[in-house]
């Protein structure tokens, strides 16, 4: 099974003021995430804004990670939209570059059946040998991935691995005793790590890592080493940014704080809003606490 790494980093896609994708911050900003310990970029996801990306942005941002990243980390892309032929489209394009795998996320709005959702991704699968990555959170998507289907995907159909995002550790304990060994299954919660990766998770597919990937690198350390006071002790001083990222709609908190740190990436594309004056302050006192 291709080992996509241990910290998989959800990227935002960094704007102009007037919404254009900020190629030279993007390249850079992959570049940084590589230093801080990503083992891979997950591009185009909820975090990448991709209701707001055209095909061709995301042809854009496919290119540019790659060529910035130059093998040093996997590359996965989210080609999963809620129409089964845009997303084989994407897909397709996707593929005819030097990615490693790609990412579909449960069809939005439409709600579909289990046999719907089941369907979709053997469709898109036709158009493609890499490993596919299921992303599963329906507190976005107003669906929930089940077990059953989960179990269907993996052996069926063959997918690598998944994203959970559905934040019931319980869900999470009962799917990675179901499928450990037969995929790859992510936290798609920072503060859900450690407990992850008790059950036997491979990693996580981290936000926070955009601002404190050197931390999470020594978290997952600590507990590959089986350190798990230290982990858990590590894990309590990351938890309020962990949390604080998504106060507001994200990404804006995380723009937000990469714009006051690091190098302007622009403000979220609407409808989702920049954080607001208020909770600036409160969210540069969490990050100035942990940094």
């Amino acid at each position: 099974m291709k080992d996509l790494g241990q910290i998989l980093t959800a990227v935002i896609t960094p704007f102009d003021k007037n919404g254009v994708i900020s190629t030279d911050t993007f390249w850079r900003l992959c570049r940084k995430l590589v230093k801080e310990k990503s083992d891979g970029l997950v591009l185009s996801g909820t975090t990448g804004e991709s209701p707001n990306l055209s095909i061709t942005d995301r042809e854009i941002i496919y290119k540019t990670a790659i060529d910035s990243v130059k093998g040093k980390a996997s590359i996965i892309a989210g080609t999963g939209t809620y129409s089964t032929k845009e997303s084989i489209e994407i897909t397709k394009m996707a593929c005819s570059l030097d990615i490693d795998a790609i990412m579909i996320v449960t069809p939005y709005y439409s709600k579909p059946s289990q046999y719907g959702i089941l369907k979709h991704f053997e469709e898109i699968m036709k158009y493609t040998d890499l490993p596919v990555m299921a992303y599963n959170i329906p507190s976005r998507t107003g669906t929930l991935i089940n077990l059953d289907t989960l179990e269907k995907l993996v052996q069926e159909l063959g997918i690598h691995s998944i994203k959970d995002a559905v934040g019931d550790l319980a869900f999470a304990k009962n799917e990675i005793e179901l499928l450990q060994g037969k995929a790859d299954i992510y936290s798609g919660n920072d503060s859900e790590t450690i407990e992850f990766m008790k059950y036997g998770a491979k990693g996580v597919v981290s936000v926070a890592s955009h601002l404190v990937g050197d931390e999470i690198s020594k978290l997952i350390q600590l507990v590959n080493e089986n350190k798990m006071d230290e982990a858990e002790t590590l894990q309590e001083k990351l938890l309020p940014i962990f949390d604080g990222i998504f106060k507001e709609p994200s990404p804006g908190p995380v723009k937000y704080l990469l714009t006051n740190f690091w190098e302007d990436v622009g403000e979220p594309l609407l409808p989702i809003t920049p954080v607001t004056s208020e909770y600036a302050k409160v969210l540069l006192d969490i990050y100035l606490k942990i940094k």
